[in-house]
């Protein structure tokens, strides 16, 4: 069964670059009012044919993996491990496409990286995921009625939070117009809660039987 589920996530990882081909993350910097509507659009219209997707890779079923043990969980729980699994995957992607490509590089980042996030995936048990929520009244709109749309709704949310996050690393934010650093507090602020949310249906609707 850990063997199948290792298969299961190596498949859901290639799924997942198919997405960002599609998405064609830029290598130049887009100001943040033009970047958010252009590419939430573009993640829009490839959800169904992504969920389809994944889907049909056809995850073994869960009945062998959740076995009780005294061992905390801790933050090796299916939601928690799928967050990092879907940062991997943007990185990697980025690594192979953007400026300066270096397959070496993305290369042992998917030997040593990934592939421990998958076998550790594969071995996971019940948790709670939502230990590094936010305390806030804030709340955002989205929803999943199954495990492929969580996972999607976590990797396209991160797509977006990756990308609105590299004016942080290029640009100096001191010399941004108060205006447009407004806007990204209040991106990364709604990014991050809409985050939180997809992590916890992943690991909810990871265990759930149908």
């Amino acid at each position: 069964m850990k063997q199948q589920l290792v298969e299961y996530f190596q498949r859901l990882t290639t799924e997942s670059y198919q997405l960002l081909d599609a998405v064609r993350l830029p290598s130049d910097i887009i100001l943040l009012e033009e970047f958010i509507p252009d590419f939430s659009a573009k993640l829009a219209n490839l959800k169904a044919s992504t969920i389809a997707n994944y889907k049909n890779l056809n995850r073994p079923p869960c009945d062998g993996c959740k076995v009780e043990t005294n061992l905390g969980v801790g933050l090796n729980s299916i939601g928690m491990l799928s967050d990092r699994l879907s940062i991997l995957i943007i990185k990697e992607w980025c690594l192979r496409n953007k400026t300066n490509p270096n397959g070496v590089k993305a290369d042992d980042l998917y030997q040593t990286q990934t592939m421990d996030i998958i076998h550790a995936l594969a071995r996971a048990s019940p948790g709670s995921s939502s230990m590094n929520t936010k305390l806030t009244h804030h709340k955002s709109n989205v929803t999943a009625n199954s495990w492929e749309e969580a996972f999607y709704g976590l990797l396209a949310t991160n797509i977006l939070n990756w990308e609105s996050q590299e004016v942080l690393y290029i640009k100096d934010i001191k010399s941004l117009p108060c205006e447009e650093l407004r806007g990204y507090i209040a991106w990364f602020s709604f990014g991050n809660i809409q985050r939180n949310e997809y992590i916890q249906y992943c690991e909810e609707l990871y265990w759930r039987q149908d």
